[in-house]
């Protein structure tokens, strides 16, 4: 399904139910009708299905993609960069220096590649409708060379990974809301290395005038409304990366042992809700759980042990319910207290407390002024 989140700007997103990923269409419509295509992050080929009907319905086809802005190198969204830019042979590529440098091993055109870092003030200037947008730097959050972009027509700022989430909200729909907090704080603190990383793109994107109305990461859920800068106040303060690892100290040892405590108690009481639990943090392919499995026990944690400890009695609401859930709560704080280990339990009435926490024969002249 096509959303329209902001002026001509449209995304698709993949079905995964745990961490899909976003494409973005945005187009730049000059007075006379002319219009510049612009492609963002364009995914992997399982996106395809999805992103040629996207390229067709809105842009009349993927030969008609004038420009393609890559935020980052990760190949979960410059797979299919080699295969647009054939398909579009006047098609330019737009991304960092830093991106560049990684991505033309893909065997790319370097004379259709203009960096961000190569435009003036970071702004580029569309020569027909006068239409403008910003790059602006999200340097590692996650990669040195991150870059985002800043559409003023729409207002929508296009972020990458940064403000990224795996899925924590439930429910139909793109667009964010209180409950997917949870989603983007687990991604950033699994995957941005150091809160002073994160704080230095968070006041970026505060010092654009005007603010951005929406938020666009390649991951997670839509930002809009006040969500945008509530969510930028939080991660302004989390704690991310190797700063959870300094902090962690002896404390993560006994953290480590009371949850290989309360899972063995929980695999001789309750099997089933056991293999749920396992199910659910150890499944294959499953980077985004904030534990390490070795031998089928917790070897280590990737967040701060509060937020690990949360992440298991959050779960055990989907795994049992009733009597089991009950049970399975008291083991757990047993199984910590036995260990004089205490975390704040945050329920589902003060989670949502906001103090807690073209044609194919365009060139770039043609397109750029």
């Amino acid at each position: 399904m096509i959303h329209e989140i902001g002026k001509n700007f449209f995304t698709i997103r993949s079905n995964e139910e745990d961490f899909h990923r976003n494409i973005y269409l945005k187009q730049f419509i000059s007075q006379e009708g002319k219009a510049v295509n612009m492609l963002f992050d364009p995914g992997t080929k399982l996106d395809l299905a999805a992103l040629l009907p996207l390229l067709k319905e809105k842009a009349g086809g993927i030969n008609q993609t004038h420009l393609i802005f890559l935020s980052h190198q990760d190949p979960d969204l410059t797979a299919n960069i080699g295969m647009v830019m054939a398909s579009a042979p006047r098609s330019y590529l737009l991304t960092s220096v830093d991106t560049w440098r990684l991505v033309k091993m893909y065997g790319l055109p370097e004379n259709r590649v203009r960096t961000a870092e190569s435009f003036d003030s970071y702004v580029l200037r569309f020569k027909h409708s006068g239409q403008r947008v910003r790059f602006v730097p999200a340097r590692y959050c996650h990669f040195r060379g991150a870059m985002m972009l800043y559409d003023y027509e729409s207002r929508v700022l296009f972020t990458g990974d940064f403000l990224g989430g795996v899925n924590t909200r439930k429910g139909e729909g793109i667009y964010a809301n209180e409950d997917s907090w949870e989603g983007i704080k687990l991604f950033h603190q699994l995957y941005m290395p150091s809160s002073r990383a994160v704080r230095k793109t968070v006041e970026r994107i505060l010092m654009l005038n005007p603010l951005p109305e929406v938020i666009a990461p390649q991951h997670g859920d839509v930002i809009r409304g006040e969500l945008v800068k509530e969510f930028l106040e939080r991660l302004r303060t989390l704690q991310v990366g190797i700063d959870l690892v300094d902090d962690n100290g002896p404390e993560l040892d006994l953290v480590v042992l009371g949850i290989n405590s309360f899972l063995e108690l929980m695999e001789i009481n309750f099997p089933e809700a056991y293999l749920a639990f396992m199910e659910k943090f150890q499944k294959a392919n499953n980077f985004t759980s904030p534990f390490i499995f070795t031998g089928g026990k917790v070897s280590g944690i990737k967040i701060s042990p509060d937020n690990a400890l949360l992440q298991i009695y959050s779960s055990l609401g989907e795994i049992a319910e009733g009597e089991v859930h009950q049970h399975l709560k008291g083991m757990l704080m047993n199984s910590l207290d036995q260990l004089d280990v205490h975390f704040q339990i945050l329920d589902e009435e003060t989670k949502h407390d906001p103090a807690h926490g073209a044609d194919s024969t365009t060139s770039l002249n043609d397109i750029l002024g």
